[in-house]
């Protein structure tokens, strides 16, 4: 079993505030999806989580024990960031045997299978590498490492639809056969919402908001129709987003529709409709930013 607790962590450089006061448990065998914008607040709260930086304030738990220059526990949890690079010249064999050393869980014939998969060969330097396959590389390598905890910031973002599809059906079936906990700061969480648990929705190095995917798929909808229709019908409805084209209003609802709902609307020719998960991350976020300027 392994426990990863931020207590209260921050990060102040200079003047600039970068996380602030960020707690969270992150569970055994459970996969997180790390939701924010791509921004240095994101790669600071990271490296917080995995104890590459000391916190200014707080402090991060694995398994009750702090983590930060901690050897003993850092070999149990993995984090590459993604502008991570080795030397020109090292063969992928040579990064291979590098990693062994650094997890003793470290599975190479599944290092081999996923680079035989992708079309990366063994022999192959590092300087040969296309952006593609050394964005492949970072993921196969947190894959392969077999940590309890593996991080990852935005894997294989560099990679084609095909190859990201692979690469998230090999974690998927690799946590089914080998549970173990998965942090996964991702801009794609509406292609990976299948394998995921819980999301947090991050701003400024803040949590402000968590979900886990079957809260959302039951508290979000989209109704959209004809704008005075819909409008006609909303009286009292939680509306976080509102989209309006031409004579088309579409809404994001926060609220769990009843049948009895559901049958008024589909009355009134109300078209009902999930909504991506990253939608209401931005429809969540235009909100926080019209309150901070009240």
């Amino acid at each position: 079993m392994s426990v990863l607790v931020c207590e209260g962590i921050s990060k102040v450089k200079g003047k600039k505030e970068f996380v602030k006061n960020f707690s969270y448990n992150f569970l055994d065998n459970q996969i997180y999806a790390l939701i924010g914008k791509n921004d240095a607040t994101q790669d600071e709260l990271l490296n917080l989580i995995c104890c590459k930086e000391k916190a200014t304030e707080g402090c991060v738990y694995l398994d009750g024990q702090p983590l930060y220059n901690n050897s003993q526990m850092n070999e149990r949890l993995c984090y590459i960031p993604r502008n991570t690079t080795f030397p020109k010249g090292l063969k992928i064999l040579d990064i291979f045997q590098l990693f062994r050393l650094c997890y003793p869980k470290w599975d190479n014939a599944y290092a081999y299978e996923l680079t035989s998969h992708f079309n990366i060969q063994l022999k192959e330097r590092y300087g040969k590498l296309n952006e593609s396959r050394k964005s492949l590389l970072i993921g196969i390598l947190g894959l392969a490492s077999m940590a309890n905890i593996t991080v990852f910031d935005n894997p294989v973002d560099k990679v084609d639809i095909k190859d990201r599809y692979d690469y998230f059906q090999f974690l998927y079936k690799h946590h089914e056969r080998y549970p173990r906990t998965f942090i996964i700061a991702t801009g794609f969480i509406d292609e990976i919402d299948y394998l995921v648990d819980k999301v947090l929705f991050i701003d400024k190095g803040r949590l402000f908001a968590q979900f886990t995917i079957d809260e959302i798929k039951d508290s979000f909808r989209y109704l959209s129709g004809k704008t005075e229709v819909l409008k006609s019908l909303i009286s009292g409805v939680k509306v976080i987003g509102v989209e309006e084209r031409g004579k088309t209003l579409t809404i994001c609802i926060r609220q769990k529709l009843s049948k009895d709902d559901t049958r008024k609307y589909q009355k009134y020719l109300i078209k009902i409709s999930e909504v991506p998960i990253q939608n209401i991350f931005i429809y969540l976020m235009n909100l926080r930013e019209i309150k901070e300027k009240v």
